[in-house]
């Protein structure tokens, strides 16, 4: 019997039961209502996390009638970067480089790996209306990011720069921040914000104080 060629073109087609089955299969733990791609992302990682620990590649369930045995290949040479809300604040960032990509920097000088955040101003819109760069590691496949504050969409470049030379090696899919109200948006010290009177009385603007000097001036 041929070898199963696990891969993402192949993960695709599986339905999310499918998945959700060869994911606990493994030990992933499948939150409810689990975006169908991060799910993909988790196998093919488990997949990639298997390779570097033990070269022996993850074994398949099979027939049991059948005498041979399926493997999962431990790589898939994908460049891709991916971003996570873990609250409208910070967003967790991760990312892979396939071999090609990496044999390609190596061989650049000077080169160095920017996460580009860029604020958008549609959830269709390819021109940032704002972007801002972080140098990360090249041993590093992670990093949270703070995000701009006040933006609806944002998406995330892998980007990498050499001499005067920049170029994008991935692009994240659109993240959509839920927007909280104005006046946690607006709440700056010394700026003054016009309140009802039932909500003068509720104690509302000393709530807004701590929530800046506690979760916001924090960061």
């Amino acid at each position: 019997m041929e070898e199963e060629k696990i891969n993402r073109v192949y993960l695709e087609t599986l339905t999310f039961a499918d998945l959700t089955s060869l994911a606990d299969e493994y030990g992933i733990d499948v939150p409810e209502n689990l975006d169908r791609r991060i799910l993909i992302g988790e196998i093919l990682d488990l997949l990639d996390e298997s390779k570097k620990v033990d070269e022996n590649p993850i074994v398949l369930n099979t027939d049991p009638n059948d005498e041979e045995t399926q493997f999962l290949p431990g790589n898939y040479n994908e460049t891709q970067v991916t971003c996570i809300l873990r609250n409208p604040i910070w967003g967790f960032v991760f990312w892979n480089i396939s071999e090609a990509d990496e044999a390609m920097l190596r061989e650049l000088d000077n080169c160095s790996l920017m996460l580009r955040i860029c604020s958008l101003s549609s959830p269709d819109e390819l021109k940032p209306e704002e972007a801002f760069e972080i140098q990360i590691s090249r041993k590093s496949f992670e990093q949270y990011v703070l995000l701009p504050r006040g933006k609806e969409f944002i998406r995330i470049e892998l980007v990498y720069v050499a001499g005067n030379v920049g170029k994008v090696l991935a692009f994240s899919p659109v993240v959509e921040i839920q927007q909280a109200s104005r006046y946690i948006n607006d709440m700056q010290p010394g700026k003054t914000q016009s309140f009802s009177k039932i909500i003068e009385l509720s104690g509302m603007q000393k709530i807004l104080a701590e929530h800046y000097k506690n979760y916001i001036h924090s960061f």
